[in-house]
């Protein structure tokens, strides 16, 4: 069977520790810079050091994130950077940018690439452009069924690594533009406010629906364990646990289950996992699906987007004159754990536990207690965060080295010799001489069972011995300090050499793509409308290029077109999977249409023989990743004016001056989910009304949903940059909900103003942003 591995998070030291004695094959964890999880403790120099020599002494991998987007001025600290971790034998690197990609495969020939979910990998095209570019593994997106991994897998020679447990995004993976586009806190940049946590109601045409869910967009934490069997199959290489974020007792309680099922089937045993599904839920949970891979259609529940810990009690009554909340129990209590009351959303640590006015230090099943708590609770569940025993029993898990490294020894020993100590772990070997010669014993010898006895004492070393081959002449002598020297120094060159190894042996590379500038441009517009009306509402006004997205009415806007004698190009969704690519293929629109913007990699590499532009959806943002592409990009939507103009590039690109950012996109739908509790697909209800979601500030943000049923979620404010502010590129103008009236205007202001020095008039008309282009980061 082919090497399955079991990917452990770390966001510190002893996180890294836990998920190493607990059975992790590999680890992924950050450094100070240039990774997704900003807000995570990561690891300075000094740590990564110790965390790469502590792991492979363990014979475990570490990879490294540096899955973010990186602007041209920070490639040289970036590059500085990768030396050192290449230096220090980092296994791989997780990447996303693919400018960063091109100068990794340049640089460090040798150099392991995993490409980031944050790619947005999700269909054997995507897959088979990696693997043509060298990657050793994709990462793909949390949203592909168990049917489309077997697909992806069994067709291509890449590793393929998926998720298996832990915190969902309920945005396609490097998609998510909402906390950027609200908050300035790029989840593309590492920095994600996580605004899907938050409280939201949805509106219906002009009226606020109620509901008793109002998280309408945090899903439940994902929880494969009892399909390991089925993804192992499949053929998955790596499973990946998520939680850098996450607590050294979490880590250790997800990695021993996971260890257990994935061992278990592999050995055809049959084992309970509800005890660890119990540890698991008890450290953090918000609730578990089996998310996208296994079709759980109940990914969102919406009553709470926190830890839900494990239902103990329920409140009985509240004291108000002395502050004490009755509770009943349904599980045993500890002083230490820490509880939150449903009903209000709050809790504490429990520090005193009362029974008829006396203090106890834990009650049982069926009690009724007494705690303190400030803020009057009348009834509902009570449930356990913090489990100060269960906690207890985790550390105790990684507290000393209790995973051993097999090893064999064989020692010789020749009178008027040195004896001679090798040691031999896997691969690796170590040979030892003592620095006195055996002699002849005059009265006692050192006889086999002394010396085995001697040899044997590895003490807490992340060794067990597997056998000791002694070969000895008769009646030898030599003093237990020399052998126990002899020992000491061999183990000590053997710890030496196993966190030490050489993982890269390659030279660096000192070449660098050339990044070209292009000649001066007269500027174009390029348009993509999303509906026939907003289509024939341009169709007089003098456009350079119009797109048009693949849809069911794909053909009519081409007629439409047509009659106008306007060329029109085909507009590819940022979501397609391997089923949509071969559609789109098939179709007669895609026959008749020379010109496409492609949104993702599968359909990049998938229609090769098109003229393609590169969309928002491939966040292009550096100069290098312009010259691996070798096209012309939309530029990334997160660029301000310097990095924009720090573009470097042989084609001439472009730069979205409007339109209604998409900040999300989802397979999943909220308003399926208010009206039915779950996902129906299909069920048509936004086809008879708009739908919007509101925040806790009350801004609006448009709902559109597409023909595969996933939800287009807009900001508040539409985008617009004066196309004089950025002459070097070809302006790009999307529309999404506006009516053919906006439309035809925005459009016409744009013509308008583009051959002089006037400003539009859109600003005075419509409440916009100018995203970016004016922030400095």
């Amino acid at each position: 069977m082919r090497k399955l591995e079991l990917l452990a998070p770390a966001g510190d030291k002893e996180s890294l520790i836990a998920a190493v004695q607990n059975g992790a094959d590999a680890i992924y964890l950050g450094g100070k810079l240039f990774n997704a999880r900003a807000f995570a403790k990561n690891f300075d120099d000094e740590e990564l050091k110790w965390a790469v020599e502590y792991a492979h002494l363990h014979f475990v991998k570490i990879y490294i994130t540096v899955n973010t987007l990186y602007c041209d001025q920070e490639f040289e600290e970036l590059i500085t950077y990768i030396d050192d971790l290449y230096d220090i034998q980092v296994d791989a690197l997780i990447v996303q940018d693919i400018g960063l990609f091109h100068v990794i495969k340049a640089r460090y020939p040798d150099f392991e690439i995993h490409m980031s979910t944050q790619a947005s990998i999700m269909s054997l095209s995507a897959s088979q452009y990696f693997e043509k570019m060298g990657a050793s593994r994709v990462v793909l997106a949390r949203e592909n069924t168990i049917e489309e991994i077997r697909h992806i897998c069994q067709n291509t020679q890449l590793e393929i690594e998926v998720f298996v447990h832990g915190a969902l995004c309920i945005c396609y993976s490097g998609q998510c533009l909402m906390s950027s586009f609200i908050g300035k806190r790029s989840g593309n940049r590492g920095q994600c406010a996580q605004p899907c946590r938050l409280q939201y109601r949805l509106k219906k045409d002009k009226h606020i629906l109620e509901s008793k869910y109002p998280f309408l967009l945090s899903p439940k934490d994902l929880m494969t364990i009892e399909h390991v069997g089925e993804l192992i199959d499949a053929g998955v290489t790596s499973f990946k646990i998520e939680g850098r974020m996450k607590k050294p007792e979490y880590v250790a309680s997800v990695v021993k289950a996971y260890r257990h099922a994935i061992d278990a089937y592999i050995n055809k045993k049959k084992i309970n996992l509800q005890n660890d599904i119990h540890d698991m839920r008890a450290m953090f949970n918000r609730d578990y699906t089996t998310g996208y891979i296994f079709h759980d259609q109940n990914l969102v529940k919406g009553d709470y987007s926190g830890n839900k810990g494990i239902i103990i009690g329920k409140v009985k009554y509240y004291q108000k004159h002395k502050k004490r909340v009755g509770i009943i129990l349904n599980e045993t209590l500890h002083q230490g754990d820490s509880v939150v009351f449903e009903k209000i959303d709050k809790g504490r640590p429990i520090n005193k536990i009362y029974i008829q006015e006396k203090l106890v230090s834990q009650a049982h099943r069926g009690m009724l207690i007494e705690i303190d708590f400030d803020y009057p609770v009348y009834e509902g569940n009570v449930r356990r965060t913090g489990d100060i025993q269960l906690k207890k029993t985790l550390i105790q898990t990684y507290d000393k080295e209790y995973r051993k490294v097999p090893l064999s020894m064989h020692f010789v020993a020749k009178i008027g010799e040195p004896a001679i100590l090798t040691i031999q772990c896997r691969q690796f070997y170590v040979i030892q001489k003592s620095t006195l010669c055996v002699e002849r014993a005059l009265k006692t010898s050192l006889g086999h069972e002394r010396i085995y006895q001697q040899l044997s004492k590895i003490g807490t070393t992340p060794f067990v011995i597997n056998n000791i081959k002694i070969d000895i002449d008769k009646d030898i002598s030599l003093p237990i300090k020399a052998l126990n020297e002899l020992r000491r120094e061999a183990i000590g060159k053997l710890v030496e050499k196993l966190s030490h190894r050489s993982v890269h042996y390659a030279e660096k590379s000192n070449t660098h793509s050339i990044l070209r500038s292009c000649d001066s441009l007269q500027q174009k517009i390029y348009v993509l409308t999303s509906n026939l009306a907003q289509l024939q509402a341009v169709m007089d006004l003098p456009i350079d290029y119009i797109y048009y997205p693949y849809q069911s009415d794909s053909y009519e806007a081409y007629q439409i077109c047509q009659k106008y004698h306007k060329k029109m190009g085909l507009f590819l969704p940022r979501i397609c999977k391997e089923k949509e690519i071969e559609d789109i293929r098939q179709s007669n629109i895609y026959r008749l249409v020379d010109d496409i913007i492609v949104n993702e990699y599968g359909a990049l590499y998938a229609f090769k023989e098109k003229n393609q532009i590169v969309g928002t959806g491939l966040n292009i943002y550096n100069s290098y990743a312009s010259d691996h592409i070798q096209k012309s990009a939309i530029l990334s939507l997160e660029m301000n004016k310097e990095q924009l103009q720090s573009i470097r590039s042989s084609h001439h690109n472009c730069v979205q001056i409007y339109g209604k950012i998409e900040n999300m996109i989802s397979d999943y739908c909220p308003i399926t989910q208010h009206y039915f509790g779950y996902q129906k697909k299909n069920c048509n209800l936004c086809h008879n009304a708009t739908f919007s979601i509101i925040d806790r500030k009350n801004k609006e943000f448009p709902i559109m949903t597409d023909e595969k049923c996933r939800m287009h979620l807009l900001n508040c404010y539409a985008l617009f940059i004066e196309p004089k502010e950025v002459q070097q590129f070809n302006v790009f103008l999307h529309f999404t909900n506006e009516n053919s009236n906006i439309t035809k205007f925005i459009c016409q202001e744009v013509c308008r103003v583009l051959n002089s020095q006037k400003k539009t008039r859109i600003k005075e008309n419509i409440e916009t942003t100018s995203g970016y282009f004016k922030y400095s980061l």
